[in-house]
């Protein structure tokens, strides 16, 4: 399993043939600060390969099938629709992966269906067919195809790294919110596509990693000591890294209210656990955790 993604992603971001992943950058709130060393992001921006755009929309599909195949042996040999119910619907995330599925399946059935039609349609990309008594119809734009790509890049590249589930659902559901917007129709045996409320508008071309914000406990919320000149988060997408109770949180900015938090929402962010053997090379190299003491700055 964890050669499979690692395989994959590396393979996504590396050679830019399916899509690209928000850049993150160090940002240093305070002179004089510790806490998590961060090392910028070395993967820059991939490089545009000549291939074609819905061979791009194929190979994300093909790679995300097959990831779900090598979690679920029991899809082997079953058609894509059958496949399709059988995938995980535990979570938001899980729900938006699989509306993410139905999408690219219609562009694999029209590119090699023997009477699939993938056309220009004013200004549009069209992909039809009509298979078993079912018309599939997909029209979106250009942007619509590549942010399908982009999702599935950063779905893969997600599976490696200690987000919290939280951050994972505001980060893949700003992908989806934002394709959905670019699709003028959408019709396979369940008719339209799932339509998801978007909690935060969230950042997701660029976020800037702080490793060491300073904080304070007040009653039951947590509070980052921030100017005011960071506190816009479209000019600055901060994603902060603290340790409550020896714990490591990672809580974007697009959370915060009045600079901080409920205390009871602090367990939404908190790192997943990750086998050091499972992590990605990048974020054990790009990460070291220091300890803290409770409601205080990392030392």
């Amino acid at each position: 399993m964890k050669r499979f993604v690692d395989t994959v992603t590396e393979y996504l971001t590396r050679t830019g043939t399916v899509g690209n992943l928000p850049e993150h950058r160090d940002l240093k709130l305070y002179s004089n600060s510790s806490g998590y060393r961060i090392l910028a992001d070395d993967q820059g921006s991939p490089s545009d390969l000549p291939q074609k755009d819905l061979m791009k929309a194929l190979a994300a599909f093909t790679l995300l099938d097959n990831y779900f195949e090598s979690r679920n042996p029991n899809l082997e040999g079953m058609s894509y629709r059958q496949r399709y119910l059988e995938l995980p619907r535990a979570s938001r995330v899980d729900k938006l992966v699989g509306q993410i599925y139905r999408l690219l399946r219609i562009y694999r059935m029209a590119l090699l269906h023997p009477d699939g039609v993938i056309e220009p349609s004013r200004g549009y990309l069209r992909a039809a067919c009509v298979t078993r008594g079912t018309a599939f119809n997909l029209i979106l734009t250009k942007a619509g195809l590549t942010l399908a790509q982009d999702f599935v890049t950063c779905y893969f590249n997600l599976l490696r790294l200690p987000y919290g589930e939280a951050y994972r659902e505001a980060l893949l559901s700003q992908y989806y919110v934002d394709l959905a917007t670019e699709v003028k129709k959408f019709h396979d045996e369940d008719a339209d596509l799932m339509r998801f409320h978007n909690r935060y508008q969230f950042n997701r071309h660029v976020r800037f990693d702080c490793g060491s914000p300073k904080y304070v406990i007040q009653g039951e919320r947590l509070v980052f000591e921030l100017a005011d000149s960071y506190c816009n988060p479209l000019r600055y997408p901060i994603d902060f890294f603290i340790l409550v109770e020896d714990q490591l949180h990672i809580i974007p900015i697009e959370a915060l209210q009045d600079k901080g938090l409920p205390l009871a929402e602090l367990p939404r962010w908190r790192e997943q656990e990750i086998d050091p053997d499972q992590a990605s090379a990048q974020w054990l190299l790009k990460f070291g955790h220091k300890t803290t003491s409770n409601g205080g700055p990392m030392a």
